[in-house]
């Protein structure tokens, strides 16, 4: 007889964190619940009792990739902490093939991710951000980390390297591993000292 409060019958074959993480291992590109089923070595069905669809199992992905990150941590300046906040989502999305297409393509940021804004957010309000300003440069700098790590990883770079044979100084920012990303980057921070309370 099993102990009291436990349940008979057989363990839990799959739950949504498993899921999720078979999901990453099939990855965007192949992404559907018979795919991820098949990986887990289940019927189709049973993903039910844990995502609701495609969307959700998308949504169930993204936000085990961003529980796995190495989110900034407060006492660093202003500058320091949004960089930080980009190089997290830049490692995000070079864990897996597809990474940064499949966090962008959600209709609404990862719970993680939401938890994290929070907690950033406060502390650039705290070096002199307003609110809403602290909001729009968290949007910013993962936006531009997302979409950089994601046009990259679709880039020919030898078919660039040919098409901008005549101009060293941009051949040099395709070859960068980074791109243009540093540069962008910087620029946008700059924009937001501006913006800052002398």
């Amino acid at each position: 007889m099993p102990p009291p409060g436990r349940r008979r019958g057989r363990p839990a074959v799959v739950d949504r964190d498993r899921i999720a993480v078979a999901a990453l291992e099939v990855g965007p590109g192949s992404l559907t619940l018979t795919a991820v089923a098949a990986h887990l070595g289940v019927h189709h069905s049973t993903l039910y009792g844990h995502v609701r669809d495609r969307d959700d199992l998308l949504a169930a992905a993204a936000d085990r990739l961003a529980r796995e990150a190495d989110w900034p941590r407060a006492g660093t300046g202003w500058r320091e902490l949004l960089t930080a906040w980009g190089d997290t989502f830049w490692e995000l999305a070079g864990r897996r093939p597809g990474a940064a297409g499949l966090i962008r393509s959600l209709p609404a940021p990862p719970a993680a991710v939401v938890a994290e804004v929070g907690r950033v957010r406060a502390d650039l309000e705290g070096h002199g951000f307003a609110p809403a300003d602290a909001l729009v440069a968290l949007d910013m700098v993962a936006d531009l980390a997302l979409d950089t790590a994601a046009a990259l990883e679709g880039l020919d770079r030898a078919a660039q390297d040919r098409a901008w044979r005549d101009d060293p100084g941009m051949r040099g920012l395709i070859a960068a591993p980074r791109g243009a990303y540093p540069v962008k980057l910087a620029i946008v921070l700059d924009g937001l000292a501006a913006r800052l309370p002398r």
